[in-house]
């Protein structure tokens, strides 16, 4: 039976869900998404869980905020965290979640058991959105607003308006160009699994260049960080809804590995 609650973060309502008994597992949701997106991962999930999902401001259930920032959106997470992770949870968290995972773990030593990352939080050498207008004038056009306006109409609704997204991609793009030493204060075993197509079909330039960032980021990643486990999903950024079983496996396989012998 799962458990509905809210905990307030200042004048953000943000809507939780917890359900089983076991070992802990918190999820982190990307822009645009809402913990819905997990739904499948967690029913192909074979172990023993306590899970728990919840929605970031601006999204879903959680309230408004005219304070779509980075350290808003974490601030979210850390009133998350003091709420409900306390024993040792695991942190399960996809794309800008995984950016907001690894801040939040490297700062809080000792808190989590394990983070596992999901198309996220890579280190990058150079900006993934090569330009900047063309992209705000993509996400500010009619289309985008009418495709916007339907998702209010789903469980995946979310009220961000388009230059708050883009708000969102270019801070995004200066913290994972200085995320690589992040992960140096980071105990905790960690894992990342990826996509090999984040950027899309490498039917443009623009997705070969973007695709190669991501996979030269992971590859530095591991190769810098031996402990670091990295995982290759031959598929595009939205793996909850793509790859369910596979990420299940990973969660599960993940989570067995840190029992006591």
């Amino acid at each position: 039976m799962a458990t509905k609650t809210r905990i307030q973060n200042r004048e953000v309502s943000i809507p939780f869900t917890s359900a089983g008994t076991g070992q802990k597992l918190i999820f982190f949701n990307g822009v645009g998404s809402t913990q819905v997106i997990w739904k499948q991962v967690i029913g192909a999930l074979k172990g023993q869980y306590e899970v728990i999902t919840f929605d970031f401001r601006c999204h879903g259930n959680a309230s408004s905020s005219s304070d779509h920032s980075f350290n808003a959106f974490l601030s979210d997470a850390n009133c998350l965290m003091e709420a409900v992770g306390a024993d040792k949870p695991i942190v399960v968290a996809w794309s800008f979640g995984a950016d907001l995972a690894v801040n939040y773990v490297a700062s809080h030593p000792g808190v989590v058991a394990g983070l596992l990352i999901v198309d996220g939080a890579v280190p990058i050498a150079a900006p993934l959105v090569e330009d900047e207008k063309k992209m705000r004038r993509l996400l500010n056009s009619f289309s985008m607003k009418f495709s916007q306006a339907l998702m209010l109409l789903t469980p995946y609704k979310y009220r961000l308006s388009g230059n708050a997204i883009a708000d969102v991609a270019m801070d995004l793009d200066v913290r994972r160009q200085q995320l690589f030493d992040m992960y140096a204060r980071i105990y905790c075993p960690i894992t990342l699994v990826l996509a090999t197509k984040t950027a899309g079909a490498e039917k443009t330039e623009h997705a070969r260049r973007n695709n190669k960032l991501w996979r030269d980021g992971g590859e530095r990643l591991a190769a810098a960080y031996p402990s670091i486990q990295i995982k290759w999903l031959d598929a595009g950024h939205r793996l909850p809804l793509t790859k369910p079983a596979e990420l299940a496996k990973a969660i599960d396989d993940f989570a067995r590995g840190m029992l006591p012998n």
